[in-house]
């Protein structure tokens, strides 16, 4: 079977409300989805989202790398496993649009057996159900509180707090959120490399002296502070978890190594896609370190990926919000998503997605 076109399909996802970080604020998720034909009828769909702030990749360099890389690989190519290596090597970085071709080429592998992705990917046959968090952007003490209430309204256990301004800031608002938490919602605290070590610790000791239920503290440092991370690791009383740190196994199993963190957060956009994802999930097990499966500020198609992943290898600790996060929009796909509830469904093939947009 034989890859005969490759399309590539712009769509926007307005949020709800602004989405801000210590990086960055954006009010539009803007998503470059890539439709993978084959001469024998079937379609595969992959996704990607430019973050310059974290990945490097832009709207121009992800439609230049994918038209002029990635485009004259797979036309006429012939469907197989092996092509997945072969994206990787093509292009150095460019992680994004690099996901973006390997969901799309697993997502027509997997059809073309018959089976869901994450069955594919070595999961049981059988519906799954998944659950999120919820992000609570970065605002006033005031502000954020206000967004945790209407994301514990609306059923979410686990919510992760965005901050990242100076400590004593910082503190503030997670005084004006321990009443809102208590001691039952799961907090997730994610600074996006925004501290010093010393800012951390502070945070996070102030943090643990409120009562609420931390259950992790993400990216302290600057994600090239590999020597912080181990020093924050050692200091604060709960998990840390690297995100911008890894982008590959080989960055995983160094910080591993080095005792700089106590979980891995695995974003198919950071990582060139499932190929890489299944990598830095083999290192992190070997070494007995839990994952969170997260994403960036992605469209439907990506996430239903990663939902996909996640229910493969088991992952339950998971940050794949943006359908909540984003306004009501259109997609034809194996899973469904409603509030923290991602479920998917038996009886497609591969990601399932029928229509997009």
């Amino acid at each position: 079977m034989k890859i005969t076109d490759l399309q590539i399909v712009e769509g926007d996802f307005p949020l709800k409300q602004p989405f801000v970080t210590s990086k960055r604020r954006i009010d539009v998720i803007r998503d470059y989805a890539v439709k993978l034909t084959t001469d024998g009828g079937l379609c595969g769909f992959g996704a990607c989202a430019p973050t310059p702030v974290i990945t490097g990749d832009t709207v121009g360099s992800i439609l230049y790398a994918i038209e002029e890389f990635y485009k004259p690989l797979l036309i006429g190519a012939e469907l197989s496993e092996e092509l997945l290596p072969a994206v990787q090597k093509t292009l150095f970085h460019n992680s994004s649009p690099k996901a973006a071709i390997d969901i799309a080429l697993h997502d027509l592998l997997a059809a073309e057996k018959g089976l869901t992705l994450f069955e594919y990917l070595g999961g049981k046959a059988g519906a799954k159900h998944l659950e999120t968090d919820a992000t609570v952007s970065l605002g006033t003490p005031e502000e954020m509180a206000a967004e945790a209430k209407k994301h514990i309204s609306a059923g979410f256990t686990a919510i992760k707090v965005k901050l990242g301004g100076p400590k004593e800031e910082d503190v503030k608002r997670l005084k004006a959120l321990s009443p809102v938490f208590g001691e039952t919602v799961s907090v997730r605290l994610d600074a996006n490399q925004a501290w010093s070590v010393s800012d951390a610790v502070y945070v996070c000791s102030a943090a643990a002296d409120m009562g609420m239920n931390i259950e992790l503290v993400e990216q302290p440092v600057l994600y090239t502070d590999l020597e912080g991370m181990a020093a924050v690791t050692r200091a604060v009383p709960f998990p840390v978890l690297a995100d911008e740190s890894v982008f590959s196994a080989e960055e995983a199993e160094r910080l591993i190594k080095m005792g700089g963190c106590s979980m891995v957060n695995i974003k198919l956009m950071k990582c060139g896609g499932i190929y890489g994802a299944k990598r830095i999930h083999k290192v992190a097990s070997e070494n007995g370190i839990p994952c969170m499966l997260g994403c960036m500020m992605e469209g439907p198609v990506s996430v239903t990926a990663a939902a996909h992943f996640a229910a493969a290898f088991g992952i339950d600790c998971l940050d794949l919000d943006p359908p909540y996060l984003c306004k009501p929009y259109k997609i034809e796909a194996s899973v469904e998503y409603d509030g923290k509830n991602i479920d998917i469904h038996t009886g497609g093939k591969g990601l399932g997605i029928t229509k997009i947009l």
